[in-house]
């Protein structure tokens, strides 16, 4: 079976894992509404019946498609990192001060130098899992996982005891950023936040690298077999290292542009999972760059299709979550099959290689 019919059966797997969480989440409202119809109407057309929601779609996407990057980057090198969450705190956090406490800049100049910052806070901060994992082979999961509550209780403390606007009353927050430095709307009737453009840059950048580059050549190498990546005179623990803290500057990236786009400062627990939603996104675009976009965007509609629901409907938003978690199982249960499928095959090509020399011995 050659690489595109792989491809292929990939892709008809992940429309079946995406159609059975659906047709799970429609069979849920059969018997918890008393108008199953106009349910799932609302939940299915409900997200394109305005200018508005099909911008709340497009502005819930973003920081989705920055943290699905960030992730199928560090995927890309069979590192499972569960810390964009925490990266896109520290990101957004570090880009939040730029924004806040540098002036005396022409408004283009300091965006650049806001992001720049937002970049090197999420990757300092994807550095160190990426290092103990590259020096100690620590676990992964367990370090970016507990380092997500350093960086959310860390910047929680700063938010309300150092840095907090005395006029913002309970609300944790910084000092609103000046509104030369905001990322503004398109239109008043479709107020998609100019952030989307960064983020489809941010798709083209890592297709590029990922694809296109050796370090992004290295980086899947080393995924695909780290022993013969190492024999073949790839660092890999530089390449560890350095797939991890890209994956921390494109999730701090998000954060910053979250905040410049949607909040206008830096708020306390600003983010809702954005970090482990992206996880879900980069499983379901299987690590490819360009699937993540529309990953992203699929996601963020069930989002807004729940909202939609619930409020037009007898059922609550909650369903959409029920068909996210369904999406996670029943995607991880088709990359488990492609693994045994793949493991298979391999054994039977060992089996068969092993065969001819015993016949080859023999004959000798």
């Amino acid at each position: 079976m050659n690489k595109r019919q792989f491809l292929f059966l990939d892709i008809i797997g992940i429309l079946g894992a995406v159609f059975f969480a659906v047709l799970c989440g429609f069979v849920i409202i059969f018997f918890v509404s008393e108008e199953p119809a106009a349910a799932i109407s609302s939940f299915v057309l409900g997200p394109f019946s305005s200018p508005f929601n099909i911008s709340t779609i497009v502005n819930k996407a973003t920081p989705l498609i920055f943290t699905g990057l960030a992730l199928a980057v560090v995927f890309q090198t069979n590192i499972f990192s569960m810390g964009a969450e925490g990266q896109l705190y520290v990101g957004g956090f570090v880009g939040a001060l730029a924004a806040t406490y540098i002036q005396g800049m022409p408004a283009m100049i300091h965006i650049l130098v806001i992001f720049l910052f937002a970049l090197a806070g999420g990757a300092v901060f994807g550095f160190i899992p990426g290092y103990l994992k590259a020096k100690w082979n620590a676990n992964e999961v367990v370090t970016t996982l507990m380092l997500n509550y350093v960086a959310i209780i860390s910047t929680s403390y700063l938010i309300n005891n150092v840095f907090k606007d005395p006029e913002s009353g309970g609300f944790a927050r910084m000092p609103f950023f000046d509104k030369d430095i905001l990322l503004g709307k398109i239109s008043g009737t479709f107020p998609v936040h100019y952030g989307i453009f960064i983020a489809i840059a941010a798709v083209i950048f890592v297709y590029t690298m990922l694809y296109k580059t050796r370090l992004g050549y290295e980086m899947r190498l080393v995924g695909q077999n780290i022993e013969f990546a190492r024999y073949g005179g790839i660092k890999t623990s530089r390449i560890i290292i350095v797939s991890v803290m890209i994956s921390g500057a494109l999730a701090g990236l998000g954060g910053i542009v979250e905040l410049m786009g949607i909040h206008g400062t830096y708020k306390d627990s600003f983010s809702i999972n954005l970090g482990f939603d992206g996880i879900i996104i980069a499983l379901l675009a299987r690590n490819n760059p360009i699937a993540v976009l529309l990953a992203a965007v699929f996601y963020a509609y069930l989002q807004v299709g729940g909202q939609v629901m619930q409020a037009e409907s007898d059922v609550s938003r909650e369903l959409a979550v029920i068909i996210q978690v369904l999406l996670v199982l029943f995607v991880s249960a088709q990359a488990v099959f492609n693994y045994l499928k793949q493991r298979s095959i391999m054994k039977n090509k060992n089996g068969k290689i092993s065969g001819d020399k015993a016949v080859k011995a023999d004959v000798v």
